[in-house]
């Protein structure tokens, strides 16, 4: 069984932003993911449970990526909070970075609220979904309207496009844990006009936002 350490040595690395991304190109943003590191995902170790995958057949990796398509097919896409407890163990640990881990269906749910009233339609479309072993790697591009308040701004109408990469740790037949990196630096600007009317310090606020989420 690949422990919490393997896992947080690998996702950790999700802090690539926009920036960075449009740099290295997709190869390189997923390299990005597999091989950095953050003190998000070391903080979070500890808490990762233990799966006991030693008393059940390791998942191969076309069922691997089946649950991870099912997590956004049916949790994200079609809100079905029912699904996240079939494609959840009890104890998911989830790295979301902003707001630090989720432990658990209940936890996760309650963060995700917020993406729901914000951006009702939102939707996540995976490009890519690749992986090694018991871990899987999916590229997406998320749509939506904004039409309620995100990070202290009120709706504004806009129609919104922001990217990211998650990495998910499976065992068992069920995602146990998981983090990524998104595009919420680009996801602001968008909010905000591109930089219009923003001070050096919302600006640096931007930057700090670009940090592992959904």
């Amino acid at each position: 069984m690949r422990s919490t350490r393997d896992f947080a040595a690998t996702s950790s690395r999700s802090t690539t932003s926009r920036r960075q991304v449009t740099k290295l190109g997709l190869g390189a943003a997923m390299g990005a993911v597999l091989a950095g590191t953050t003190a998000q995902a070391m903080r979070a170790q500890n808490a990762t449970p233990d799966t006991g995958s030693e008393t059940c057949p390791a998942p191969s990796l076309e069922e691997g990526k089946a649950l991870v398509q099912r997590y956004w097919d049916e949790v994200w896409n079609a809100k079905n909070d029912a699904a996240l407890s079939e494609v959840f163990s009890p104890d998911e640990v989830h790295h979301w970075g902003v707001g630090g881990d989720t432990v658990g269906a209940d936890e996760f749910l309650s963060r995700i609220a917020s993406f729901r009233e914000a951006f009702p339609d939102l939707t996540f479309k995976i490009d890519h979904l690749v992986g090694e072993g018991d871990m899987v790697v999916s590229h997406w591009v998320a749509t939506g309207t904004h039409d309620g308040e995100w990070m202290g701004i009120a709706a504004t109408g806009k129609k919104i496009e922001y990217t990211g990469v998650n990495l998910f740790r499976t065992a068992c037949g069920k995602i146990v844990e998981s983090g990524g990196a998104a595009d919420h630096l680009g996801l602001l600007r968008q909010l905000r006009g591109a930089g219009e009317g923003m001070s050096e310090a919302d600006q640096s606020s931007d930057d700090a936002a670009s940090t592992p989420t959904s």
